[in-house]
């Protein structure tokens, strides 16, 4: 896999995705920083924040994701250890799933659902550790580390990976999975309010403020283009697609 992330314009993510594309045009202003002062005025920010408030009200909040999904996908699938993430001015749900959990690491599965489109992702993160690094102000200090993702359901994982698949799509009439493919597509220009300023904002990250993101030391396990022709346009959903100009470790 590259080092690095792919830069696209949302031009180009429109010309094959125009529903997701539509829908970042819709919440964000392309173009404009958190800075600017017309950033938080524009319409779509206005009714972004206006949806993820709605969302974190406690009582919606657990009727519609606590209650209403997680301690029904605890019994379905009979999870010891599960519980929800969601947790400030982020634009989905979230939930983790701990598969394995040691003195020295853990291993997670998380799941998100978007709240300004309907769609959704898994991965597993694996042998989740402490790992001491330096840096320039800080000095020496420990972060989470962690060693691979599993993107689609391959191996050990499998099962569980297709589980809650499978309890979100029951439950969220018409959601589409999207891969990680669109973790390494950075678009130009797009600032999302919920990221530091020197965050890499990808599609991904217009949908779902992730635990993870890509670093060139983590291993990604599986397919980052899984069940990607579920989202192209009817005009390539014609075409034979590609599996996409990024490779990962099957």
């Amino acid at each position: 896999m590259r080092n690095k992330f792919v830069n696209i314009t949302i031009d180009n993510l429109s010309d094959n995705f125009s529903e997701i594309s539509d829908c970042i045009k819709k919440y964000y202003p392309i173009g404009l920083t958190k800075e600017d002062e017309n950033y938080f005025s524009y319409s779509g920010i206005v009714a972004l924040n206006k949806i993820i408030k709605k969302n974190s009200k406690k009582n919606y909040y657990e009727k519609e994701w606590d209650i209403g999904f997680l301690e029904k996908l605890k019994l379905k699938l009979n999870f010891q250890d599960i519980f929800g993430t969601t947790a400030g001015l982020v634009p989905n749900f979230s939930g983790v799933v701990r598969l394995k959990n040691t003195l020295e690491s853990r291993t997670e599965l998380h799941f998100y659902k978007s709240l300004i489109g309907n769609y959704f992702t898994i991965e597993v993160l694996e042998n989740i550790h402490p790992k001491e690094i330096s840096h320039p102000i800080f000095g020496k200090r420990k972060i989470w580390a962690i060693e691979s993702i599993i993107v689609s359901p391959v191996g050990e994982y499998e099962e569980v990976f297709l589980g809650v698949y499978q309890s979100i799509v029951e439950k969220y009439k018409g959601v589409k999975f999207l891969p990680y493919i669109f973790d390494l597509y950075k678009i130009n220009n797009l600032d999302v309010s919920y990221k530091s300023n020197n965050e890499d904002v990808t599609v991904a990250g217009a949908f779902f403020q992730k635990y993870s993101s890509y670093d060139e030391s983590i291993t990604i396990i599986g397919d980052i283009n899984y069940e990607i022709d579920r989202l192209k346009t009817e005009k390539t959903n014609s075409k034979n697609s590609k599996r996409g100009n990024l490779k990962s470790k099957e």
